[in-house]
């Protein structure tokens, strides 16, 4: 396999295709923590993180992921390298700032363990749908050169009893074998709150399987658990995380700085950008990302080379529509 993936990095720098190129460098450190070089994998990182990112603008073969789990640990796990940037995402000061700092914790994970601590890795990510927690999960992934993993909740959950605390600790045994960014994504169905009366008794068993998994590892892989309902969560769950991260709706200010960047292409005034930003108030990152592709496929529907401003006002006022009638659709 290093071989390959060797060639694979010949082939991408012959080619000048950076993103092939980033992508085999990056197996190629996984490849090296998978065979224990921990330090060598380490290093790989962090030279491929202070790397420029280039978009691939030349076709060329495409590496083998390895990242990809097969076998039993794929019905169970989904995921590979991510792309994605700080760049590319847009938090609030607070919010992020405290994923810069985690970022920073673990890049410098030995000289932080050289003082017997390690860096925060454990992290539960709460709040309202749409506003970043999953894309927060793969610019985690992105920036620190890990597979992303995601959690199958369709194989994780079984019938049989026991049998999804079984593929619970199969998981967690992947951890130190395959370090990565592990996200549970709608953990609610996993931590839910035990003293539930509507819960039979092998929820309760995931949940407490769950939280001996957690206790018990010292792996190098970060655990994301991403949730729109906290309020659903056992309360004992908290406590083994190391840090949690309420992400909220965007303000006025967050969306002046998400609809140039959805539209960066187009080079949007300011002034413009301010109005479009107080029409979109109340919706969230993701309805307001999609309203801006509404706009764009109404300017292409009119044959024109630039959204204009009746488009994107149009598209934010009908995706606010849309968040009215969920409540009666839900019905």
């Amino acid at each position: 396999m290093r071989t390959q993936i060797l060639k694979q990095l010949l082939q991408a720098h012959s080619a000048r295709d950076d993103e092939s190129f980033r992508k085999a460098a990056l197996q190629l450190a996984a490849s090296e923590s998978t065979a224990g070089h921990i330090r060598i994998a380490n290093e790989l990182r962090e030279i491929i993180s202070r790397m420029p990112v280039v978009r691939r603008t030349v076709e060329s073969a495409t590496p083998i992921d390895i990242a990809q789990p097969r076998g039993e640990v794929g019905s169970l796990l989904v995921g590979g390298f991510r792309s994605e940037r700080l760049g590319d995402i847009v938090l609030p000061a607070r919010t992020h700032d405290q994923i810069v700092r985690i970022l920073s914790e673990n890049r410098r994970r030995a000289e932080i363990e050289r003082w017997g601590v390690g860096p925060k890795r454990k992290l539960l990510f709460y709040g309202p749908p749409g506003c970043g927690k999953t894309l927060t999960a793969c610019v985690l992934a992105g920036e620190l050169g890990m597979p992303l993993m995601t959690v199958r909740f369709d194989g994780l959950f079984s019938r049989y009893l026991g049998a999804t605390a079984s593929h619970l600790k199969t998981i967690f045994d992947e951890l130190p074998r395959r370090p990565a960014v592990y996200l549970f994504d709608e953990f609610d169905a996993v931590g839910k709150f035990r003293g539930d009366s509507q819960e039979v008794g092998e929820i309760r068993r995931v949940v407490t399987s769950f939280l001996q998994l957690m206790d018990a590892d010292r792996s190098p892989s970060l655990i994301i658990a991403a949730t729109n309902y906290e309020e659903l969560l056992d309360r004992a769950v908290f406590r083994r995380f190391d840090k949690l991260i309420h992400f909220r709706l965007p303000i006025k200010s967050n969306l002046e700085q998400l609809i140039p960047l959805r539209l960066r292409v187009f080079g949007l005034p300011k002034a413009l950008v301010k109005r479009l930003a107080a029409a979109a108030i109340g919706l969230s990152y993701a309805d307001a990302g999609r309203a801006c592709d509404d706009a764009l496929r109404s300017m292409v529907l009119d044959h024109r080379e630039i959204p204009s401003e009746e488009d994107l006002v149009g598209a934010f006022e009908e995706a606010k529509v849309r968040l009215e009638l969920k409540p009666a659709a839900a019905e």
